[in-house]
């Protein structure tokens, strides 16, 4: 049988830059069918290496003959040699390649580690990449504009609609009538201010993407978690500009001006429901508060693309 002769390892792994890695297969289910494929050791002095890995153990196939006495097997190591390749069994590769097998195997589970570090981080970064283009979008948009400009006009020219309008939000809808918008006149209320600091704290999360591939992949699961948790955070913003068009609703109007013609001075003051608007009439004159023009809610189909990315993330 031909031994071959310790001699210092080639790192094959290192030579390629981590885009090469990327594109690189490091495993393999089908060995016997890799091209090239020799059954005796091949001549000359090159040094050989581990280009893949292979443990078919638990499968039903069929065993794989080692080039080193034939020996049969499911798990090992496919060695190559300038064009060619043999496979070499896991028991064969240890007790005959010694500490140069133990030099190439390093060598090779070194590349295993950081390929499936840097796929990780890929697959994270190709998630958040475009859900930062999306929360810009968002920040760019008229939509806050068109929900501070709503909450100011209710609390100058229906101050009664302003002041009541959290609180009845909180009571049974079905004695209400609707469910009524429960932040969009309540006090503190800023979600444009959320929405900045929501951002700063993504930019904060996404900076942790940053640096060796391994360290990155070892905190991959505390990201993730962190990020999802911004997500909640982008949902619930969500939420509450909705509450423009939720305020809108016929029941939720009709709600409103109900309990405003009940409570608020009657003598003075009357309310109605429109279509997407509400007026306030008095004895000389009225105000009427209707729909934003232009407001339009942000998808939500690019949050929920990364919610799901997030989900199918492994840690």
């Amino acid at each position: 049988m031909l031994k071959p002769q310790a001699r210092q390892a080639r790192r094959h792994w290192e030579a390629l830059s981590d885009d090469q890695l990327l594109e690189t297969e490091l495993m393999t289910d089908d060995p016997e069918n890799l091209p090239n494929l020799v059954y005796e050791i091949p001549a000359g002095d090159e040094e050989p290496y581990v280009e893949y890995k292979y443990d078919l153990r638990k499968s039903d196939r069929e065993k794989f003959s080692c080039v080193h006495g034939h020996h049969q097997h499911l798990a090992g190591f496919v060695m190559r040699k300038g064009e060619s390749r043999f496979l070499v069994g896991w028991i064969c590769a240890g007790t005959i390649y010694g500490e140069d097998f133990d030099k190439y195997t390093a060598d090779f589970d070194a590349a295993v580690v950081r390929q499936d570090a840097l796929r990780r981080v890929r697959e994270i970064r190709s998630a958040v990449n475009p859900f930062i283009a999306y929360l810009n979008s968002i920040s760019s948009s008229d939509v806050f504009k068109h929900f501070n400009r709503l909450r100011g006009q209710l609390e100058t020219q229906m101050p009664w609609v302003y002041d009541t309008l959290s609180a009845a939000a909180a009571m049974d809808r079905r004695v209400i009538g609707a469910a009524l918008p429960k932040r969009l006149c309540a006090p503190r209320t800023d979600v444009r201010q959320e929405f900045s600091r929501l951002m700063a704290d993504f930019a904060a999360a996404s900076v942790l993407l940053a640096g060796e591939p391994e360290k990155v992949a070892a905190t991959i699961g505390a990201i993730r978690m962190k990020m999802d948790g911004l997500a909640k955070r982008v949902e619930a913003v969500l939420e509450t500009l909705r509450e423009v068009e939720d305020f809108f609703q016929p029941a939720a109007l009709a709600a409103i001006c109900k309990l405003a013609n009940e409570h608020d001075n009657p003598k003075r003051r009357r309310y109605e429901a429109g279509l997407l608007s509400i007026t306030c009439k008095r004895d000389r004159d009225k105000s009427i508060i209707t729909m934003p023009k232009g407001f339009e809610l942000p998808s939500r189909r690019p949050l929920e693309a990364f919610r799901s990315a997030l989900a199918g993330f492994i840690t």
